[in-house]
C-alpha cells in the first residue's frame, strides 16, 4: 500500500518539476520564512504558541504552507523559459556598440575574436563557448547564452536548418535513449540557474527583512554576501550542462535530420489535405454536400504505390511518395 501511495505521488511530479521547482522552492522559501520567524518573533514566544495550539490547526497550517509551496513551484516551472533567457542575456541585449561594451557583449566578441585567430585561437573551446564568426553580432552578454546560441546556430550553418523552427519536430522523432539523455542534460543545466535566480530573490527579500527590522550589519553583509556566492556558484555549475545540451542538439541534427525529411508530407499530399480539409470544413461548418472525394482518392492512390514504409517509423524505409497529378497519373518521370 506504501509503495503504490509512493508511486502515485511520483506521478503527480516528474523529475524535472521536482529538481527545478519544487525542491529549489521549497529550500529558499522556507529560508526566507524562517528569517522573518526569527526576526519578528523570539524563538521562546513561537515555541510555546506552537505548543499550544491543537493538533487539527497544526495539521491545517503545515498543509497550506506545503501549498503554498507547490503553487510557487508551478509558477517557476511556468517561467522555467524566461529564467533561462534572463540568465542568456537576451533582456540585456542592445544593437548600440556603446551599450554592447557596458553589458558585455563587446568583451564577448573580443575574446571570441581571440579564440579564432590563427596567433592565440583555440578552435575548441571557440567551438563549444560560441557561435560561428559570421555570427559576431548575434554575440550574447552572457557565457551561458553564447554556450546555447552556438548549439542553435549549428544547423543553420551547416545543414540550413533554422533550429527555433525545426528542434520541436526533430525531437519527438529522434530516440528514446536519446530523448531520455536530453531531458538528463535539460535538468542538469537548468536546476543551478533556478537555484542561482531563486537565491537572488530570496537574498533580496531576507536584506529587506534586516534592514526593517533593523538588525546588525554584521548580519546583513552575511546574508548578502552569502546569498551573493550562492548565485554565482550556481550559475558557474550550470555551464558545463549547457555545454552538453549544446553538443546533444548538434549531434540530433548530425545524426537525425534525415528523419524531418522523412517524416516531413510530399508536395501532391500538402495540395490534397489542404483542398480535402477545406471541403471537409464546409461540410461541418456549412452542411454543404461531402466534396472530398478527388483528392482523398489520389492520397490513398499514392500511399498504396509507395509502398509500406509510409506511415511508419522514419527510418524503416519511409521514403518520398511518388507525385501524383491531380487526376491520379503518375508524373514522377524516369529514375535519375
Amino acid at each position: 500500500m506504501i509503495t503504490t501511495a509512493l508511486q502515485q505521488l511520483a506521478g503527480l511530479f516528474s523529475r524535472r518539476f521536482f529538481f527545478n521547482a519544487l525542491l529549489p522552492t521549497f529550500i529558499f522559501t522556507t529560508i526566507t520564512s524562517l528569517t522573518f520567524a526569527l526576526v519578528w518573533w523570539p524563538t521562546k514566544q513561537s515555541t510555546q504558541w506552537w505548543t499550544q495550539i491543537d493538533l487539527l490547526t497544526k495539521l491545517t497550517g503545515i498543509f497550506s504552507y506545503f501549498a503554498l509551496i507547490y503553487f510557487l513551484a508551478a509558477g517557476v516551472a511556468s517561467q522555467w523559459r524566461n529564467i533561462v533567457r534572463l540568465f542568456e542575456g537576451y533582456p540585456f541585449v542592445t544593437g548600440s556598440d556603446r551599450l554592447a561594451y557596458f553589458n558585455g557583449q563587446t568583451r564577448h566578441r573580443e575574446t571570441m575574436d581571440r579564440l579564432l585567430s590563427k596567433k592565440h585561437g583555440n578552435a575548441m573551446a571557440a567551438y563549444y563557448r560560441y557561435p560561428m564568426k559570421s555570427y559576431r553580432r548575434q554575440v550574447l552578454p552572457t557565457r551561458l547564452g553564447n554556450i546555447l546560441l552556438a548549439g542553435e546556430r549549428y544547423a543553420n550553418k551547416r545543414y540550413g536548418i533554422e533550429t527555433i523552427y525545426f528542434w520541436p519536430r526533430l525531437y519527438p522523432l529522434l530516440p528514446e535513449a536519446f530523448q531520455r539523455d536530453y531531458e538528463a542534460a535539460i535538468i542538469q543545466y537548468q536546476f543551478p540557474l533556478v537555484v542561482s535566480f531563486q537565491a537572488a530573490v530570496s537574498t533580496v527579500i531576507c536584506a529587506v527583512i534586516l534592514l526593517v527590522a533593523h538588525a546588525s550589519a554584521f548580519v546583513f553583509l552575511g546574508v548578502v554576501v552569502g546569498g551573493c556566492l550562492i548565485g554565482s556558484a550556481a550559475y558557474k555549475l550550470s555551464l558545463s550542462s549547457a555545454i552538453q545540451v549544446a553538443e546533444q542538439q548538434r549531434t540530433a541534427f548530425d545524426l537525425y535530420r534525415d528523419r524531418l525529411l522523412l517524416a516531413w508530407p510530399s508536395v501532391a499530399d500538402v495540395r490534397d489535405e489542404r483542398e480535402a480539409f477545406m471541403d471537409i470544413k464546409a461540410f461541418i461548418l456549412w452542411n454543404k454536400e461531402p466534396d472530398w472525394a478527388g483528392p482523398h482518392r489520389r492520397y490513398i492512390k499514392r500511399h498504396e504505390q509507395s509502398g509500406p514504409g509510409i506511415g511508419g517509423n522514419p527510418g524503416d524505409g519511409q521514403r518520398a511518395a511518388a507525385p501524383v497529378s491531380r487526376d491520379g497519373r503518375d508524373v514522377s518521370g524516369p529514375d535519375r
